[in-house]
């Protein structure tokens, strides 16, 4: 497979990895993107930030990778869309156990304009839907007992799924305190006794002990009424329906940044969040600034790490089999500023792409000045941010990042203003891809069970250092709640047989579809086959 290394203080590949020519687009703005069980790639985003387009929204697309070398991916729209005749633009989703993607809320109407003063603002919707990723159809669901914009959704171990926050239907909007829990059997049901007032899409992460943990303090562009005081992290008790409050964390003022759960690893899988970027609320300045909370500490507080190189509103965090964790995309300066459009230094990158058999460019999205080019991947033991191959697109508002099952990152999307949208996809290649060959699972259980072993066969067992099942992401608005890494105990049967632990302990993995990978020395990753955890 042809590749492109962008040299920056190191063009050595198994440094710095590299990016693939550009070879596919989707035809809308991918603002909504999943990795499904299939391999396949959901993408879709209603409306799309265009208001023309509320009442016509546009069909979800899918794109299948190329797979191993060969040059045969390619996206298409979803010819069946009939079931969703409403606007899932900045709606809430996650997986079900049995791989289903549900997808909540979303936009009634877009916000208004009263004397130059932004007023009303969005309002959310009440529907759900299914997307089944086998007959790759929408299925319409009970509705939400509130309309929700800018939801988050999160999967319990018991496979129901919670959701909060959100701006309402109506009056008053942005005041939306209640929590649903959403079941197969039972449709949507309120929980009493539980609100809290919490800014939307909210950064949540299902926590070993069973509580869900809401990664303080702003989240997104809309503060008001949340920026008169700052809002400290807590977790959710879902047996108890308590709240328990964690927290502020030291910047107290960040917004458009991101959380990560990091890696769960044997023996104690001992819970450890994230904080990274983003910027001062209300939108003054982007920062650098990365701060961790680990469960492990009585009481558990926030801690500043290692700062970032680069400054990043809107930043995009993906976790990779070798446990390290790839920020990419944003842009510093003020988050309101419009950068003058940088049209030479586009068109040079534009032509040398094409030099490389891309497609025709002539509808491309100009660079932003102030747009993050050069990716940081941070090592958790050294804590330490390392500077990684130089993208060739923008990655700004409503993109999107994920992990795919051959270890490569996914890209897509941005849309620096509304109706000026980056369609073109784009692919890296981390590091270790370009560090020996790789590690070949040649045969595995396609259900794996808790508390029980399985076993996994390979030539490279002797060289085996970890096991691992992760989680498929499900992305926007740099909020993944499914991202989840969780190492696995195992020993060696024989040469070429490994024999991997699953957890008893069903909040490390709540069930569902995982990318099985087996990492061997120098943090090698194989290919990762889909298995179902239940």
């Amino acid at each position: 497979m042809d590749r492109v290394t962008i040299a920056n203080n190191d063009s050595d590949p198994s440094k710095i990895g590299t990016w693939e020519p550009i070879k596919y687009r989707f035809k809308h703005l991918p603002v909504h993107v999943a990795l499904l069980h299939t391999g396949k790639v959901l993408a879709f985003g209603g409306s799309g930030n265009d208001e023309t387009s509320l009442k016509t929204p546009h069909p979800a697309e899918i794109f299948e990778p190329n797979h191993e070398g060969k040059d045969d991916g390619h996206v298409y729209e979803i010819s069946n869309n009939n079931n969703v005749n409403v606007d899932i633009f900045c709606a809430g989703h996650t997986f079900l156990s049995d791989g289903k993607l549900l997808a909540a809320g979303g936009t009634y109407k877009y916000d208004g304009s009263i004397r130059g003063i932004p007023f009303p603002p969005f309002s959310g919707l009440k529907h759900s839907y299914l997307f089944d990723p086998i007959s790759l159809k929408w299925i319409r669901v009970n509705d939400m007992s509130y309309g929700r914009w800018y939801p988050t959704c999160i999967l319990l171990s018991d496979g129901r799924v919670l959701t909060m926050a959100g701006l309402t239907k109506r009056f008053p909007w942005a005041f939306l305190n209640k929590l649903e829990i959403y079941s197969e059997e039972n449709g949507w049901q309120k929980i009493i006794g539980a609100d809290r007032w919490i800014p939307m899409y909210p950064r949540l992460h299902l926590l070993p002990s069973g509580d869900i943990f809401y990664a303080g303090s702003y989240n997104t562009h809309y503060t008001f009424p949340f920026s008169l005081r700052a809002f400290p992290s807590a977790t959710f008790n879902v047996k108890s329906n308590k709240w328990t409050t964690t927290g502020l964390p030291l910047n107290i003022k960040r917004e458009e940044g991101t959380s990560v759960l990091l890696p769960l690893l044997p023996p104690d899988h001992t819970a450890r969040v994230l904080l990274i970027a983003g910027g001062l609320q209300p939108g003054t300045e982007a920062v650098s600034h990365v701060e961790m909370i680990n469960f492990s500490d009585k009481p558990p507080r926030y801690k500043s790490k290692a700062s970032l190189a680069h400054a990043r509103y809107y930043c995009y965090a993906v976790l990779l089999p070798d446990q390290q964790v790839l920020v990419l995309g944003g842009k510093k300066g003020t988050k309101s500023h419009h950068a003058p459009h940088n049209n030479k230094s586009n068109k040079i990158k534009a032509k040398d792409i094409r030099r490389q058999g891309d497609h025709d460019h002539s509808d491309e999205v100009p660079h932003d000045s102030l747009a993050v080019m050069e990716p940081e991947l941070y090592n958790i033991i050294q804590n330490k941010w390392n500077p990684m191959a130089y993208m060739h697109l923008d990655r700004l508002y409503h993109a999107n990042a994920l992990l795919l099952p051959d270890g490569r990152v996914m890209t897509a999307g941005s849309n620096p203003e509304r109706r000026v949208n980056e369609l073109r996809i784009e692919l890296f290649c981390p590091p270790y891809l370009f560090r020996g060959e790789r590690p070949k699972i040649s045969r595995y259980p396609s259900n794996i069970f808790y508390g029980q072993e399985f076993e996994i066969e390979t030539n490279d067992a002797n060289h085996i250092k970890a096991i691992a099942l992760m989680r498929p992401s499900v992305t926007t608005h740099c909020v993944d709640t499914e991202q989840r890494y969780v190492g696995l105990e195992f020993n060696r049967k024989h040469s070429n047989i490994l024999s991997a632990k699953v957890p008893l302990n069903k909040n490390i993995a709540p069930p569902g579809y995982y990318m099985l990978f087996i990492i061997k020395e120098e943090d090698i990753p194989s290919i990762a086959p889909f298995v179902i955890l239940s």
